[in-house]
Formats: structure tokens, sequence, C-alpha cells
């Protein structure tokens, strides 16, 4: 074994990174009183280089020797979650004596890096420098929750410190399709905030293509489907209007539906004709109304000559034999057929006895 100066020196460096490390667990405060209980049995033994080497041998199956952690780096901090509780006064003593045996036997010291913002202890070993403080790492927790922060990031709000879900939870802007706190990007309509996700149609629930959306009401539609629901009918298919349309008769029409509704033939020149709130044709409305010539079949829009159970226009009433037109007021029928009454004396009068 070599002597005691030789041996000090050489583990004086990683020793101090070592104690470092302990004195911010619960696992260091346990090992170090098993140790403080180890170093009265072995003073029998009386050998400042054998309590070193033990002390070495004791801590080698949880973190090789090395260089002292660097600020903010918190692996390894603790191993098991909660600390089982201890009392601190005697946490305390037993640190301060191994700190005391160690700097008068071996010449190691610790320096603490300042007052712990939470517990305003000194702060020996790894620390977390976050909000302008100092912490021990344990101690750097979420406001809300109590989740140490320590290897998760964090966002600051007040001067206070909230790990990522509290933080959105309390402070991001909240969907209103699905009322969850919105974190990446967002679609912002009529002063509402969604996800993309989320901004849907309200009635089939799909994602808006290139059609865009339509409002009504303070919800969003699909073209297909705002058309369908609160578009204006056509008067003729009973279909939306999603675009050109034609106002007549107090009601909207598609272009093509607005046409002669007994012939399906289209208005030259926008004229139509009304019969019961129906738009025709001339020559379908005049035969609707009965007003169609029954000599020529053409629509009476002036006078007319009612006879035989139907209608004339005032020239076409003619005598079905000579041909002229009748215009005394007065004809013979034959066979639904007018006659003069010199054409029908001569042709059908009856000889005298």
């Amino acid at each position: 074994m070599p002597s005691d100066d030789r041996f000090a020196d050489a583990v004086k460096p990683a020793l101090e990174a070592l104690l470092s490390d302990l004195q911010h667990t619960t696992e260091v405060l346990r090992r170090a009183h098993i140790s403080d209980r180890r170093s009265q049995s072995r003073d029998d033994f009386g050998g400042d280089s054998y309590d070193l080497q033990r002390t070495m041998e004791s801590q080698s199956s949880r973190k090789s020797l090395g260089p002292p952690s660097q600020a903010h780096s918190y692996s390894d901090v603790r191993s098991n979650g909660r600390s089982p509780s201890r009392d601190p006064l005697h946490s305390d003593s037993m640190i301060g004596t191994m700190n005391g045996e160690l700097s008068s036997k071996h010449g190691v010291n610790t320096i603490p890096k300042g007052d712990c913002a939470a517990c305003g202890k000194p702060i020996i070993g790894q620390v977390v420098i976050a909000l302008g403080k100092m912490w021990h790492p344990e101690h750097y927790t979420c406001c809300e929750c109590g989740t140490e922060l320590g290897q998760r990031p964090f966002f600051e709000r007040n001067g206070r410190a909230f790990c990522e879900e509290d933080y959105h939870n309390q402070f991001s802007p909240k969907c209103q399709g699905c009322h969850r706190a919105i974190t990446d990007r967002c679609v912002n309509v009529m002063n509402k905030n969604f996800h993309i996700e989320c901004f849907t149609c309200a009635e089939c629930n799909q994602p808006f293509g290139e059609d865009g959306f339509h409002e009504k009401n303070g919800q969003t539609y699909c073209k297909r489907d705002f058309f369908r629901l609160f578009a204006p009918k056509c008067n003729g298919c009973s279909q939306p209007i999603t675009s050109n349309f034609i106002t007549a008769l107090g009601t909207h029409w598609h272009p093509d539906c607005f046409v002669c509704q007994h012939c399906g033939v289209g208005f030259n020149g926008g004229n139509f004709f009304e019969h019961n709130g129906t738009p025709l044709c001339e020559r379908h409305y005049h035969e609707t109304r009965g007003s169609i010539c029954s000599q020529c079949r053409g629509a009476i829009n002036g006078r007319c000559v009612a006879a035989m159970g139907r209608k004339f226009h005032p020239e076409h009433f003619r005598c079905s034999y000579c041909n002229h037109q009748l215009t005394k007021g007065t004809f013979k029928e034959v066979d639904r057929r007018p006659f003069c009454h010199k054409c029908y004396n001569n042709t059908y009068a009856l000889t005298p006895a």
C-alpha cells in the first residue's frame, strides 16, 4: 500500500467531485452515515489511507471517479425518486463532520457555490442556475405540480417556473374545437383559435379544401354543405343555387331552369307569360287559358270570336264553303263547321213541299 501522503494526493481531485454529488442525494446521506460508522470501527486499525480507500470502494459500484460535473448537468442526481424523510439537523451534522475530517486529514476542501433560492442552504455540487438564481437540482420544480425541471424544458411567467404542460394549460390560447391548449401552429378565424386539425366543417367534420369555408351563425361550413343548408333553392329543380341565377315571379331560378314549364323551350328576348306562378311561352300560355285560335292554332292576343265552344281570330272565323269572313254575327253550323246563310241555304236547306 502507498504512503498516506501520496495516496491522499492521488485521490484528492476525484474525491472532491464525488463529495459534491454525495451531498445532494438521500443515497449520499445514507452512505455517509454508514461510512461514518465504519470509520469509527476502523479507528482501531488506525489507517488514514485505509479510510480513504474503503470510501472509494464503497462508491465505485455507483459512479466512477472523474472530473467534477458541469453546472446545469442533472444526470445521476437521484436514482430512486422521492427521498425518505431524515432529520435535517442530523444530516447537516454528518456532512459537516465529513467535511471537517476530510479537510483536516487529507486537505480536501468543499466550497459552497451559493445559497439555494428555495431552501436557503449552501449549494455544494450540482447547481441549477435559472430565473437569475441558483437552486439545488431537486428544489428547482414546477410551481404548479412540483415536477423537477432539471432535465425538462420549462417556461417562466412572472418570475415563476412552470413545466411545459402546466404552462400551456394556464396561459396558452385554447382551441375552440377541442378546448385544449394550443402549443403549435393554429388557425385564427372570427377571433377564435383552432388547432389546424380541429378547424373543420361543422356539418361533415371534414377539413376545408381549396374552396375555403363559409360562415353562418358563428359556425364554419364547407362550400357543399353551406349551399345545401343555406343557399336559396331553384324554383325549377329545387336544387341549391351556387352561382348565377335569375329572379322572376318572386323566386330564384338557375338560368337553365327558367324555361316554359310546358315545353321546356327558353324565352327568346326574356319575354314570358305567367299562369298561376308558372312561366310559360306564349303558345302554351294561351293554350292553358283557352285563348288559341281554333283555325290557325295561333294565340289570340286581342279580340276573338267565341263560337261552337271554340275561339277564333275574327279574321279566321269564315264560312266553311265560300270562305267569306263571317262578320254579321250570325251563322249556321253543320257538323261543327260554320256556314254563311247563303251557302247553308244552297247546300243544306230543305226543298219546299
